[in-house]
């Protein structure tokens, strides 16, 4: 049997319990940030939408806190007789009614602590509102990001190519550390020969990120450069 000791000294949380048990369903813990936000194609700003969630987070702590001052402030009293009465026997007539006179002092902190979960819940749904009005940034010209696209996949194939190349200088090597280490993998000569072909591989490698990267960074640019689509005409 759960401990009426526990249970009275946790008399907060099971305020909190009961009174999230509708409103706090709604907010699913992070505020109404899941699923669509307005019309389905909408793109509401994402800076805003965390904005959102924090105001949201913040309004359902300072709600949290004052039920649980309003519970220690005015039913402290209550929950010390419930904790004695139900010290020895929780069946007890005594038990009983002290545990109904405490829930009945909590009833008032759990009436507010409802309507305060209900104002951060409007607030969050018409913060998020706000944020499902912003105006969607516009998109470039798909034709000019298809021509970058192609021009990626050209230079990110030219590093690859170099660095095959590169690697292809370090074949006596790799091959000397597979057969090193075919016969003898526990051995130093394996260990030696695996340190030389990697240091002779290293180079190429870091060639090639670095190739790679600035392929990515020239695409980026290329993007950023584009005119912004053309509107399709409303029929």
């Amino acid at each position: 049997m759960t401990s009426v000791r526990n249970l009275c000294t946790s008399a907060t949380v099971a305020l909190m319990t009961l009174a999230l048990a509708g409103p706090a369903s709604a907010l699913g813990l992070g505020g109404p940030f899941g699923g669509h936000y307005g019309n389905p194609g909408s793109q509401p700003n994402r800076q805003c939408l965390q904005n959102c969630q924090q105001t949201d987070r913040l309004c359902l702590v300072s709600a949290r806190n004052d039920a649980q001052t309003c519970a220690q402030s005015t039913c402290a009293a209550q929950g010390q007789a419930a904790q004695d009465a139900c010290a020895t026997d929780f069946t007890s007539t005594d038990c009983q009614n002290a545990l109904s006179a405490w829930k009945t002092c909590l009833q008032p902190c759990r009436s507010t602590f409802r309507t305060a979960i209900g104002s951060c819940l409007s607030a969050a749904q018409t913060c998020k509102g706000t944020c499902a009005s912003v105006t969607p940034t516009p998109q470039p010209d798909p034709q000019c990001v298809s021509g970058c696209r192609s021009s990626l996949s050209s230079c990110t194939l030219s590093a690859a190519t170099t660095a095959q190349g590169c690697d292809a200088d370090c074949k006596p090597l790799i091959t000397t550390a597979e057969q090193t280490c075919a016969t003898a993998p526990f051995g130093s000569g394996c260990r030696t020969a695996l340190q030389g072909a990697f240091a002779c591989l290293e180079p190429c490698q870091q060639a090639q990120r670095m190739a790679s990267q600035q392929c990515l960074q020239t695409a980026q640019s290329c993007v950023a450069a584009c005119p912004s689509a053309t509107p399709t005409p409303t029929p």
